[in-house]
């Protein structure tokens, strides 16, 4: 098998494969309902529940779809009609699971420090004990790609644990670049996705559910047919089948890259994050330019940084001049601030982070940057 070119992806996933990972796409056509491919799902889904905490007490509850299809999942089969859902929101996608909420038409509030802001814990406890109702949750976003921020997933799940609310956490791009306990935290939905930090292929997402969560949805009815989480776990005991078509290719290139997860460890993908991001840092900030967060709020992953204010600087033709050299970069989705993101997630070593820098520092320098320039306020 001839595979294509290698690019850098360095946009917040779909993330860079290994060539293993592409090559387990080459699979035989198999039908999703044969004994051969519910095996295989089976495998992978212990596997991925296995990320989270104790394989005995979670599972994983596939969705064919963008990471968006299992966060609109889990907040729309939990919620019951009477509920109360509290949702933060400090970024892009803090706005986008309150967006889902007015969808579904998901009772629910709002906490909002502002785009960028650090999560205040006194103003979540708060608003957590003026809950008007008892089913209530908490649900918030991990890594915050909009801005590269790292939200403090175990002290806000230790508030909702006293007050007796349950937890939903998006970690779409944190799970597996970041050891998450979702037992120890006491957290009951743990959302994300095959392509980021697990280093697979778009087109698959799921939910990590406590098995103890998804008991107490019996009579919640779910705001959609086919993202009904409870179907589709029954669905999986009953018979080992999806309710709906899933993606052999997609899902036996995760078995990969799971097999690669958990060959490198978690914590060991996260150290080799931290080391491209170091020199990711260090790269562009000799170029002139700034993190949009202090190094305490960053998680490491993904940088947001703030865009120049000077006659060569243009996002969409760096953009270009990059592709055109195997680099992908990407906008930013700032709601206040002028940014572009890079992050360094996916099979990416600081070798790759060092070319990366290197070809963006001989754009830069044609394009008439003095390396030092003023930022936008």
């Amino acid at each position: 098998m001839t595979l294509p070119p290698r690019r850098i992806l360095l946009n917040p996933g779909p993330a860079t494969t290994s060539d293993t990972v592409k090559r387990a796409l080459l699979i035989s056509d198999v039908c999703p309902r044969d004994p051969e491919f519910t095996a295989l799902l089976a495998e992978v889904l212990r596997r991925l529940a296995a990320l989270a905490g104790d394989p005995a007490a979670r599972v994983a509850i596939p969705f064919a779809g963008s990471g968006t299809t299992a966060v609109e999942a889990a907040l729309g089969s939990v919620v019951p009609p009477d509920g109360d859902l509290l949702i933060i929101d400090n970024g892009d996608y803090g706005a986008r699971l309150a967006a889902i909420a007015r969808a579904l038409a998901i009772p629910h509030r709002v906490v909002a420090p502002g785009w960028g802001r650090p999560v205040d814990l006194d103003e979540v406890e708060r608003a957590l004990h003026a809950s008007p109702a008892a089913g209530g949750y908490l649900a918030f976003v991990h890594h915050e790609t909009s801005t590269g921020m790292l939200n403090p997933l175990e002290a806000l799940a230790a508030l909702a644990r006293r007050r007796g609310v349950g937890v939903i956490v998006d970690a779409m791009s944190s799970l597996g670049g970041i050891p998450i306990d979702a037992d120890a935290a006491g957290i009951d939905y743990l959302v994300s996705s095959a392509n980021k930090c697990i280093q697979g292929m778009a087109g698959l997402s799921f939910v990590i559910a406590s098995r103890t969560a998804l008991e107490g949805l019996r009579g919640v009815p779910a705001r959609s047919y086919s993202l009904d989480l409870r179907a589709q776990q029954e669905s999986l005991e009953r018979n080992g089948q999806t309710r709906f078509t899933s993606p052999p290719q997609v899902v036996s290139a995760l078995r990969q890259a799971l097999l690669e997860l958990e060959a490198e460890t978690v914590e060991g993908r996260r150290r080799r994050y931290d080391r491209c991001y170091a020199a990711l840092v260090e790269g562009v900030r000799a170029l002139g330019f700034e993190p949009l967060l202090p190094p305490e709020q960053e998680s490491r992953i993904l940088v947001a940084l703030r865009e120049p204010e000077a006659p060569w600087w243009a996002f969409e033709p760096v953009r270009a001049a990059l592709a055109a050299r195997g680099f992908t970069i990407y906008p930013g989705t700032s709601r206040v601030v002028p940014t572009f993101r890079l992050s360094v997630l996916g099979d990416l070593e600081v070798d790759d982070i060092r070319a990366f820098v290197d070809a963006f520092a001989v754009h830069l320098r044609a394009a008439g940057n003095p390396a030092a320039v003023p930022l936008r306020a």
